[in-house]
């Protein structure tokens, strides 16, 4: 059994006629990114390794690679790890590599000469304050698991001007670091070229690794918050939509007849159920209680309910929908869950949503990215959908987000009044009234897929036609104003 990660091999010339490029590299470049990549080389150089597979496959720099090719570059220092690592791994890779360009933790170590590779020992690396923990685990994670693949930039005064979460973690983990030196004078300019924005994220050739039921690994969980008493098992209910939407016009009319869709593990349905709310719940990857299936006859007995609140009092006075949008793996699902929403509320009911705000999303990373000051910061890919992507408990998660406005225009297909809130919020909050009529194919198809989700081994339970029967009636019969 290997106890220590596998010695990476650095070549200081690795011919680039040898690379083989991976099947999927995640980020693509516009050509004014590309043009600004191949001045940064000019000015500076090769001062970050590629990454390559045992195998010789090009992990990360990708666009470097390509950028050197047209300024005739025939060679380029490159960092081979031990052991070939799976696609997930080499995304990984390639993430950490485009995003470790940090300089929030103030590291100082001994310089090497001028426009030369040197090692720095472990041993001699002084971190002065140390920042950004996500990504010191993010990369502790990677070189425990596969060797020392990253490298830094020093200036010629000690000061680790590029990467120097990278040295944090290898002072951490005792093992040495490899450096570039250049002049401090240069260095300001360098870090600016460097970690300037290089094209955007394509996450299209994930699309195997991410099926639909990898979501149910955080899905249930997403509404749920323990409080510091968790040993003892109690919950701390604070989901705004809930607690800023839907229990205010609970409080006022307690008689609504209300449904969670995508309500996780159903806490509040759970809590408030008691209480005499008449609240159902629907969640179609909900897991067996303390165990990582499915309930697959739990998510059947909740669709027997709804069917039976369908068929004996009509449509639901209040439908809420509280991060379920922000975890749709495709925009056709985020348009069949909006769609079954707009089924499932009557004429003049009422459907509360929360989603991810991408403003605050970015505010943060702008905030803590590079220059943070403060003990964490995210790591966030986003495509040009605003879909971000997560690789959590082995599998690959999406995450997509949402501006006021975007989130708007997309309300404003489904229903006729719209209102929304929480703008300098984590969460996007919506109001929305007056269900468009879709038309029948988009009923159809929607309800069969929400409620008959795909599981593992392409397995769909089948029980829910009965429940799209009366609902596609109920709409039907549904008089819009």
């Amino acid at each position: 059994m290997r106890t220590t990660a596998p010695r990476t091999t650095f070549y200081e010339a690795y011919p680039l006629a040898d690379l083989q490029p991976a099947d999927y590299n995640p980020r693509l470049l516009s050509e004014d990114a590309f043009e600004r990549l191949q001045q940064s080389i000019g000015r500076h150089g090769i001062v970050k390794p590629v990454i390559l597979n045992a195998d010789g496959t090009l992990v990360a720099g990708h666009q470097r690679t390509k950028a050197m090719k047209a300024l005739g570059i025939t060679h380029t220092p490159a960092v081979m790890l031990g052991t070939k690592v799976r696609l997930s791994d080499e995304i990984q890779f390639n993430l950490l590599h485009n995003r470790v360009e940090t300089e929030a933790s103030v590291v100082y170590a001994e310089p090497g000469p001028i426009g030369e590779w040197t090692w720095i020992p472990w041993e001699t690396i002084n971190v002065a304050n140390s920042r950004n923990k996500p990504f010191q685990q993010a990369i502790s994670y990677m070189t425990g698991g596969h060797g020392a693949w990253g490298s830094v930039v020093i200036d010629d005064q000690g000061r680790i001007a590029l990467n120097a979460e990278y040295a944090v973690v290898a002072a951490a983990n005792h093992f040495d670091v490899l450096a570039w030196t250049c002049p401090s004078l240069d260095a300001a300019q360098l870090v600016a070229d460097l970690t300037g924005e290089y094209g955007v994220y394509d996450w299209s050739g994930l699309e195997d690794q991410a099926p639909v039921y990898n979501q149910h690994i955080v899905q249930p969980k997403r509404l749920r918050q323990y409080s510091s008493l968790k040993k003892q098992g109690k919950l701390a209910y604070k989901s705004e939509v809930w607690e800023k939407l839907a229990l205010p016009r609970l409080r006022k009319a307690p008689d609504l007849r209300v449904v969670d869709f995508g309500a996780g593990h159903g806490d509040y349905a759970k809590k408030l159920r008691p209480e005499g709310y008449l609240i159902d719940d629907y969640e179609p990857y909900r897991t067996t209680p303390g165990k990582y299936a499915v309930d697959i006859q739990g998510v059947v007995g909740m669709i027997r309910t709804i069917e039976k609140r369908l068929a004996e009092h009509g449509l639901y006075d209040m439908v809420v929908l509280d991060s379920v949008i922000n975890a749709t793996t495709s925009l056709d699902y985020q348009h069949w869950v909006l769609t079954t929403v707009n089924a499932l509320c009557r004429a003049e009911g009422t459907v509360c949503i929360g989603t991810r705000n991408l403003l605050a999303e970015l505010a943060f990373e702008n905030k803590q990215h590079s220059t943070s000051r403060h003990d964490s910061t995210r790591l966030s890919f986003l495509d040009k959908e605003n879909v971000d992507m997560r690789f959590m408990q082995g599998k690959w998660m999406r995450i997509r987000y949402h501006t006021p406005e975007s989130l708007q225009e997309l309300l404003g297909a489904y229903f006729g009044e719209v209102k929304v809130a929480g703008r300098s919020n984590a969460t996007l909050r919506a109001v929305c009234k007056n269900p468009l009529r879709l038309s029948d194919l988009d009923y159809e198809k929607a309800l069969d897929e929400e409620f008959n989700m795909p599981y593992p081994n392409k397995f769909r339970h089948g029980r829910h036609k009965r429940l799209a029967e009366i609902l596609i009636k109920l709409v039907k019969e549904r008089e819009t104003p």
